[in-house]
C-alpha cells in the first residue's frame, strides 16, 4: 500500500470508528413524514448504522450519476475507435498474389537464389 493512501485512509478509518463508538444509542428512523408520534414506517437502529447507510447510498448515487453523465462521451469514443480500426484495416497493404503457406512443392521458388561460390583460384 502506498504511503500517501495510508496517510489518507488511516485517519478516515479512525474517525469512522470513533463515530461508531460514540453513537451506539438506538434511534428511530421514520420513513413516514405524516406519522407524527406513531409513524407507520419506522426502523430502530444505532445512529452510526444510519449514518454509514446514508454514506454508502450517497456514494452509490454519486457514482451512478457520474457514470451516466459520461455515457454519451463513452459511446462517441467507442464509435470513433471502431471507425479508426476499420480505416487501419483498410490501409494495410493487401497481398498482390497468392500467398504460399507451408512448404513450396515446386522446388522453393519463393526462396532467394543461392549464392554462387567463386570458381577461380585465389592469387597471393
Amino acid at each position: 500500500m502506498k504511503l500517501r493512501t495510508l496517510l489518507i485512509t488511516l485517519p478516515v478509518i479512525v474517525v469512522l470508528v470513533a463515530l461508531a463508538v460514540a453513537n451506539r444509542a438506538p434511534v428511530v428512523l421514520s420513513l413516514d413524514p405524516f406519522g407524527g408520534a406513531t409513524p407507520a414506517y419506522a426502523v430502530q437502529m444505532p445512529l452510526f448504522l444510519a449514518l454509514f447507510a446514508a454514506l454508502v447510498l450517497g456514494i452509490l448515487i454519486g457514482g451512478g450519476v457520474a457514470w451516466a453523465s459520461g455515457w454519451r462521451r463513452r459511446r462517441l469514443l467507442t464509435r470513433r475507435y471502431k471507425v479508426l480500426q476499420r480505416e487501419a484495416e483498410s490501409a494495410k497493404p493487401q497481398p498482390s498474389g497468392p500467398v504460399a503457406h507451408g512448404p513450396v512443392a515446386h522446388g522453393g521458388a519463393s526462396l532467394p537464389a543461392p549464392i554462387q561460390a567463386p570458381t577461380g583460384t585465389l592469387a597471393p
